[in-house]
């Protein structure tokens, strides 16, 4: 099922940097201290920080078709320790009391190279709390169509 392979590649995307280059998103405005933006630093501080896949997967919605994210996934680029993130800036581009989009500006520092990209998230809310619910990267909707990203990123 296609959607199923563009969840798998979303989260094995998020350590697909060599050679990507991302957009150039330049909103912080009224966004800094937001639930839902806070809820997206604390993941990218979890996962590249420190380094806590585990931890990362823990902050995905409950109710996400998402797979988890694996040690394996960041093997190529020599392990979720050797990956280090540093966000740009972040839009939310839509949000509701339940969902919103978000997008991250992301300076990503490997031993194959830097990049900088731009990642959409789309976000829910789980008793109060955001959780991540999807994860597209540059690179995963690079290999996409419109209509497909579409469908991914109003799934929430």
């Amino acid at each position: 099922m296609r959607r199923r392979q563009i969840l798998t590649a979303s989260a094995m995307a998020m350590a697909g940097l060599a050679g990507c280059t991302g957009g150039d998103s330049t909103n912080e405005a009224d966004t800094e201290g937001s639930p839902v933006v806070t809820t997206v630093e604390e993941f990218y501080t979890t996962l590249y920080e420190n380094n806590d896949i585990e931890g990362a997967n823990a902050m995905y919605h409950p109710d996400t078709e998402s797979r988890e994210m694996r040690p394996s996934d960041f093997e190529p680029f020599g392990g979720i320790e050797s990956i280090k993130a540093t966000i740009v800036s972040t839009e939310v581009v839509s949000q509701t009391d339940s969902t919103a989009e978000v997008h991250v500006e992301v300076t990503y520092n490997t031993p194959l190279g830097s990049a900088t990209n731009e990642d959409w998230l789309t976000m829910r809310t789980n008793d109060g709390e955001w959780f991540v619910d999807y994860y597209l990267s540059d690179e995963a909707r690079s290999d996409m169509s419109q209509a497909e990203i579409e469908e991914v990123m109003n799934q929430s």
